[in-house]
């Protein structure tokens, strides 16, 4: 049981996995399941692996790094963090930063694949039947999480997606809230979307929490391979600062 109830909107009939590839090929929308198998269907799904896509995320960085202050940062969360790129580009750029990745089971499988099984320092598996509802009561271990930088990279669009708007910014805020509880230390965290458009709602959840935002800009673009996932990326960062002194 969660402590959300999920919605009641029919399911739509499964569709083979030639489909899914086919919709995935034609940049169509996929549900969170097929997303979640596409991963077994295509070596790479979304170019993610490839150099391409880490200097797109290298370039995200450095351009974090004028605002963040990753010095003070021990550990992200980086959710749906696919096959690790975002964390892989990250560490390479900050070594002694620390990730807990989230999102599927065969994305880890993915990511294990690409990039070494040692990549994430926790990771946090979503299958068929544990979705982002669980891990809202979901208890972590203590990982000793001092300071922390939350980011969604091209992530919040599955975020309790089924939901409608007002359902979605509440349940997308106390998401956000329950990994500021991981941190040992309240004076400092950050906030990081990046996304090739601009989630609404989640920005609108984000907003609510009260944070500082520090950085709006289209600037950037996200490269691949394959021509219909070059994209802008719209990136916002939020700087939240404890009242306590």
């Amino acid at each position: 049981m969660t402590w959300f109830k999920k919605s009641s909107k029919a399911e739509a009939t499964p569709r083979a996995d030639d489909e899914i590839v086919r919709a995935y090929e034609n940049n169509e929308n996929i549900t969170r399941e097929e997303c979640r198998i596409l991963y077994t269907l295509v070596d790479d799904p979304w170019d993610l692996g490839s150099s391409l896509h880490y200097d797109s995320y290298a370039r995200l960085i450095a351009l974090a790094n004028k605002y963040v202050d990753w010095h003070e940062i021990d550990w992200v969360v980086d959710y749906g963090s696919g096959i690790g790129t975002f964390t892989k580009a990250l560490k390479d750029a900050h070594p002694h930063i620390k990730s807990l990745g989230i999102d599927f089971d065969t994305a880890r499988v993915a990511a294990d694949r690409r990039f070494g099984a040692d990549l994430f320092d926790h990771y946090y598996e979503m299958d068929g039947s544990t979705t982002e509802y669980d891990l809202l009561r979901h208890r972590f271990p203590d990982l000793g999480i001092q300071r922390l930088c939350t980011c969604f990279i091209n992530s919040t669009y599955y975020v309790f997606k089924e939901q409608r708007r007002r359902s979605r910014i509440d349940h997308f805020a106390r998401l956000c809230r329950r990994f500021e509880q991981l941190a040992r230390t309240p004076e400092t965290r950050y906030m990081l979307v990046s996304a090739s458009h601009t989630d609404r709602a989640a920005v609108d959840a984000i907003d609510r929490l009260g944070p500082q935002l520090v950085h709006l800009s289209r600037e950037l673009r996200v490269a691949s391979r394959i021509e219909q996932f070059n994209a802008e990326l719209h990136t916002r960062i939020w700087r939240r600062r404890s009242s306590k002194r």
